[in-house]
Parts: C-alpha cells; structure tokens; sequence
C-alpha cells in the first residue's frame, strides 16, 4: 500500500540525488533505475539498521562491569606460560 508523505523541498532533492548515487554505485543489487520511493526505502532502512546497532551496542555495554579484569590479564598471561605446544616428530 502506497501512502503520500509531504517532505520539505531540500529533503526532496537529497531523496533524489541518493537515488542518483544509489544508480551509479550500483548499491541496491538488480535496481537500475532507482525510483524515488526506492532511494527513500533504502535511506530510511539504512537509518533504522544504524540505529539498531546502537541500541544493541549500548544494550552490551557494561555486560563486563563485574569481570576481575587483573584476574582475568593473570590468568591469560600464565595460560601463555604453559603454552599448548606440542612435541611433534616427522621420523
């Protein structure tokens, strides 16, 4: 289902002139000729997908807060220590 949307003039020529790019750099694959209606799906998705990021990334952050973090740097530095070599013999 098609809805008309009013958008100021300036937006308008920036819709256009995305689908100018999206064109040329061949962006959206299989799309040719893009339409107007296209170049805005493709902004505002692209914006959504952005703004999901975010929110994932803030949601993560402080996940470490209660890590020992100088427990932790010990332990992988006497891991490296011991290794995980192994004696391997060609005879």
């Amino acid at each position: 289902m098609l809805k008309a949307v009013k958008i100021p003039e300036e937006a308008y020529k920036d819709a256009k002139r995305l689908g100018k790019v999206l064109e040329e750099e061949k962006t959206i694959a299989g799309i040719y000729n893009v339409t107007l209606s296209a170049a805005i799906s493709f902004a505002l998705n692209r914006t959504l997908e952005e703004l999901e990021k975010k929110r994932r990334f803030r949601a993560a952050a402080g996940g470490w807060k209660d890590v020992d973090t100088d427990k932790m740097i010990k332990e992988i530095y006497e891991g490296r220590k011991t290794g995980t070599k192994w004696d391997i013999s060609f005879d």
